[in-house]
């Protein structure tokens, strides 16, 4: 029987303890399900540790690749699993390839075949947008993927994989993100609006390298209501598709987004500096979730970036070059 989100249980959550994942755990635990939250902590388990009081919230410490620690997990009367790990960023992947891949690929296609091993019927994959790499127009859900950097060629494969694996049993969701920013549990201030945000709090100045080059952006707030909203729908409706997530008024060239940090915080000098072509310059169309599922944004860019204004200026951060905002 095909079952949506408001009859399921139990969510797993993998990487329910980062960035996105401590803010999708929360979205979800308020429509009432059970969530598990699997995560190697590896920043601490500090962004979900004031839910452990909840009763239908369970913190597991556990390795991506470990498959004995996730079939720990998957075993335990699971509904569906959205799978959030992964070593993000080029710094982060490039520090050991073999355990980027190990993670990003590998893990990602033995967590979709426990799944179907387990008969979870959904399974939600968190891609990237990156993957459509240097390309002219609009970049669609069919459009060409011609991934540049590790990352996102490895996000590509995990892609086909999963997707190989859908049959009537099992249907997997790729979600493609556009570059998400904003204030969560866990803060990253290795994200364009997060570090350009922290700078002109901290510097009164900014840099922009380039300028020109385009990225599409979403609110993890709205990130998260993606994932919440992929599971709410009807599986029919999800399975083996694959979404852009992000607002087509959220492509932003660099150069408007530093102008746009530096009028939120006042009085901050943009510094512009010439740079080579930037491998990640594309725009995205994100027509297909908001006409499949009602997904519209609720916030915009300058609302994320007053919100990290807040968070800075009421000293949630009081050391904000600490490692643990920054995955490499």
């Amino acid at each position: 029987m095909i079952r949506n989100l408001n009859q399921e249980k139990h969510v797993v959550v993998v990487g329910g303890a980062g960035y996105l994942g401590s803010v999708l755990v929360r979205q979800l635990l308020d429509t009432g399900v059970q969530v598990t939250a699997f995560d190697a902590l590896l920043f601490s388990e500090e962004a979900v540790s004031d839910l452990k009081g909840n009763p239908r919230f369970t913190l597991f410490k556990g390795d991506l690749r470990n498959i004995s620690a996730l079939s720990a997990v998957l075993q335990d009367g699971v509904d569906a699993v959205v799978l959030l790990a992964a070593l993000v960023g080029e710094k982060a992947c490039d520090l050991d390839p073999r355990v980027t891949a190990d993670t990003n690929y590998l893990g990602a296609k033995m967590l979709a075949e426990a799944c179907k091993y387990y008969g979870i019927p959904r399974f939600v994959f968190a891609s990237t947008d990156s993957a459509y790499g240097i390309q002219e127009g609009i970049m669609y859900e069919d459009s060409p993927l011609r991934p540049i950097s590790l990352y996102a060629r490895l996000k590509m494969q995990a892609e086909q994989e999963i997707l190989g694996l859908a049959d009537a049993d099992f249907r997997p969701t790729i979600l493609r993100m556009a570059t998400i920013y904003g204030f969560s549990p866990r803060m990253r201030f290795d994200l364009v609006i997060n570090v350009l945000s922290l700078h002109a709090w901290a510097n009164n100045r900014i840099k922009v390298y380039g300028g020109k080059q385009w990225r599409p952006l979403v609110h993890v707030e709205d990130a998260a209501r993606a994932y919440v909203m992929c599971l709410q729908a009807d599986l029919e409706a999800v399975g083996g598709q694959v979404f852009n997530v992000g607002d087509n008024e959220q492509n932003y060239q660099v150069g408007a987004l530093g102008e746009m940090v530096a009028d939120v915080f006042e009085s901050v000098e943009v510094e512009t500096i010439p740079q080579t072509p930037d491998l990640r310059d594309y725009r995205v169309n994100f027509d297909k979730i908001g006409q499949e599922l009602g997904y519209q944004v609720q916030y915009s860019v300058r609302d994320g970036i007053q919100g990290i204004r807040r968070a800075l200026e009421g000293g949630l951060f009081p050391e904000p070059a600490d490692g643990k905002y920054y995955n490499a």
